[in-house]
């Protein structure tokens, strides 16, 4: 099927604007490294939020959300529904202590917040987490999605789709600073709402609707939990194991740790560089308002249609061993594999692709096996890509070629988007924290943008070199919620709690790192030496390791997310929490400067006797309730609009209604009676054109006693 014209008008016209847009504002960002990287702080909230919203709607998003429902159900949105919670105490906590802080980064607070030797180092291994593991895993998964998306729409491989997709992000990247990014951003948020809704209104028609799908369950097409908001329990009573089941257990796990474990909790590189960007504190929070608002409440809808209406038309489709035997060789380019059923045998050749079901456009293309594997009669080999799912219902059903093609446009938008944004944002830790730091002082602002665009461009091979050796992008999410899960009790307690140091965060960081890359290779690698050095064979039963004992917490003999998430945030947890007890406390009057400019609330008693002139903030209340109301607004919203689209029923729908409008008011008066910034007694906010001087650190002193 051909790509119709309309398609590639709409396409490059998006192409040409992001590109001239680009070359518009490259003059103004190349002038100074504020400007490169936060527009010269001077952004008001509805640029700051919807900025926010534009950069989180990757490429990716729809594609994983469409495999979650496909695979588990509507409830495996918790996954980042439950983040709504961290969202919401940043709005109303810690967007205005990032504005007050002046930093360009989150690495940068290390050495405002502590001072010292250990500040500075904490600094650097942020810098370098953030700049080369972070952010350039989250570009492998948004290049993946691209290759995902082009594959499928314009019929071409792997290979090709991903590099069209680097040399576009790269010319507009190394171009555009961060005025270029909002301004963009802002154009991609229309087209993207326009384009989702557009889908979704055809899916749903061309598909029948609710009644089609009511049938779909009927006939067995569809597990009727699959269109719950939560998952059901077992057979038995609350005290019975039978009761929690994994998909019970694991979105408890979600609402009960994940969003004050995760290290997003008090920000998150992306949306602190906008908050950072904002003109006053004040426009920092209202933009992380309309941003959670947007981004939980009005627009998953869209997207979980679509993959509602692709259970009902798209089966998933398998290709099976005909078979016992060894897979000796297996090429899902061609869609061609081989089974040797023992050695005196010949292989065999299985068609992978053409099975019975199967369409052009929807086929089991997706590897269940790999070369060297022993499978047996029945087994699958390969299936059919849930998350490509999305792909294939836009080209089926939006048949309008103009909207095709700004769906399409908005795609490709997205994900120039989140490319900009964690391109700049690698680049700015790398910049900001580790060359100007601690590589070249006193350089003119356009060498530090001139190296901000070099570093771009590497930050975004890597991301790329990564979404060559993968094929999920649910399995590379899954693993970074994981990755820094434990970080996020210490990201909370430095703003409120004196007693924590800058070792208690680079412990923190390193535990949570370590322990799910362990969780997650530790038992492959383990398996691959000890087969291939007989010295290390002692390492065999770690390749077998099986948690079936941990019930609910593993499937079979592997854990799940839950459970590694549990894991994970009880080490790194563990040893903060016993780090901060060990270590020395801190002088109190090495956090007078960060206590004075932020002017936090919490435990600051020995520091806030040292800064008397300073009236204490007196915001708890507000802010809890700002908090409380926020969620039930969003959550209220989110289900209200679920409830009417699927028919779930008057009653329901009143309920999440009402539940909106009572946030709804506690958020309005909570805004009323925040505080406004500091005054009195206060520094000044910066001391150079760019904020803190990164050249000059916080002088060490000499710490108290524990």
């Amino acid at each position: 099927m051909g790509v119709p014209t309309e398609v590639w008008i709409v396409v490059g016209a998006y192409v040409a604007l992001a590109l001239g847009v680009g070359v518009v504002m490259a003059r103004r960002a190349g002038s100074s490294v504020n400007e490169y990287f936060l527009s010269g702080r001077n952004l008001p909230w509805w640029a700051v939020g919807t900025s926010m919203v534009a950069t989180t709607f990757a490429s990716d998003t729809p594609l994983v959300i469409t495999g979650w429902v496909r695979e588990d159900g509507i409830w495996q949105n918790w996954q980042w529904w439950c983040l709504a919670a961290g969202g919401m105490l940043t709005t109303f906590l810690f967007a205005r202590y990032w504005r007050r802080a002046e930093v360009m980064t989150t690495a940068e607070l290390a050495e405002l917040r502590y001072g010292g030797q250990e500040a500075s180092l904490l600094r650097l291994v942020q810098g370098i987490f953030q700049a080369g593991l972070t952010n350039t895993i989250i570009l492998c998964w948004v290049l993946l999605a691209a290759a995902k998306i082009l594959g499928v729409l314009f019929e071409v491989d792997k290979v090709l789709a991903v590099t069209v997709a680097c040399v576009l992000a790269l010319g507009y990247s190394t171009l555009a600073g961060f005025w270029a990014v909002v301004i963009t951003d802002l154009v991609q948020f229309v087209m993207a709402m326009i384009g989702s809704v557009a889908l979704a209104i055809a899916v749903w028609n061309g598909v029948g609707g609710m009644e089609a799908v009511n049938e779909a369950v009927a006939n067995g097409l569809i597990r009727p939990e699959q269109l719950s908001f939560f998952p059901p329990p077992g057979p038995g009573h609350s005290g019975d194991a039978s009761f929690w089941t994994i998909p019970l257990v694991t979105v408890c796990v979600f609402l009960g740790v994940q969003w004050w474990a995760t290290d997003q909790v008090d920000g998150g590189g992306h949306v602190v560089q906008r908050i950072s960007a904002a003109r006053t504190e004040r426009d920092g929070l209202l933009g992380s308002l309309w941003y959670n608002i947007a981004h939980y409440a009005l627009r998953p809808w869209p997207w979980i249609l679509v993959a509602v209406g692709s259970l009902v038309v798209l089966p998933t489709l398998h290709s099976v061993a005909p078979i016992t035997g060894t897979v000796v060789a297996i090429d899902m380019d061609v869609g061609r594999a081989q089974i040797q059923p023992g050695p005196e045998y010949q292989p065999i050749d299985v068609e992978l692709l053409d099975v019975v079901g199967s369409t052009d456009d929807w086929k089991p293309g997706q590897a269940m096996v790999k070369e060297g594997d022993h499978v047996v009669q029945g087994q699958p080999l390969s299936r059919t890509d849930p998350e490509a799912a999305y792909v294939v219902m836009a080209r089926r059903y939006l048949t309008n070629p103009w909207l095709l093609g700004l769906l399409v446009a908005s795609l490709l938008a997205a994900f120039m988007s989140t490319v900009d944004t964690h391109t700049n944002l690698a680049s700015s830790f790398f910049v900001n924290d580790i060359y100007r730091r601690f590589l070249t002082r006193g350089a003119p602002d356009r060498h530090y943008v001139l190296v901000a665009r070099l570093a771009s461009i590497a930050a975004l091979i890597l991301g790329a070199t990564l979404a060559w050796a993968n094929d999920r992008i649910s399995d590379l999410y899954t693993f970074f919620l994981a990755f820094l899960s434990g970080v996020g009790p210490v990201y909370v307690m430095r703003w409120l709690w004196w007693r924590v140091r800058a070792t208690t965060e680079i412990v923190a960081m390193v535990t949570s790192a370590l322990t799910a890359s362990a969780l997650t290779f530790g038992p492959r690698i383990a398996g691959y030496l000890s087969g291939e050095f007989a010295g290390m064979s002692w390492l065999a039963p770690w390749s077998n390791i099986s948690w079936a004992q941990l019930g609910p917490l593993a499937d079979g003999d592997d854990l799940t997310v839950a459970g590694r998430l549990l894991i994970v945030v009880s080490v790194s947890t563990s040893c903060s929490v016993l780090t901060t007890i060990l270590m020395p406390r801190p002088h109190p009057e090495s956090l007078i400067r960060f206590y004075r400019r932020v002017r936090p609330v919490g435990a600051w008693g020995p520091v806030r006797v040292l800064c008397a002139d300073l009236t204490p903030a007196r915001d708890a209340k507000p802010i809890m309730r700002g908090i409380g109301g926020g969620l039930a607004a969003i959550y209220g919203i989110l289900f209200a609009i679920g409830a009417y689209v699927l028919e779930k029923g008057p009653g329901e729908i009143a309920l999440w209604t009402a539940m909106a409008g009572i946030g709804g008011v506690l958020v309005t008066a909570s805004l009323f009676q925040l505080e406004g910034p500091p005054s009195e007694g206060a520094p000044p906010p910066s001391e150079g054109p760019d904020g803190p001087s990164p050249e000059i650190p916080a002088a060490p002193v000499p710490e108290s006693g524990s």
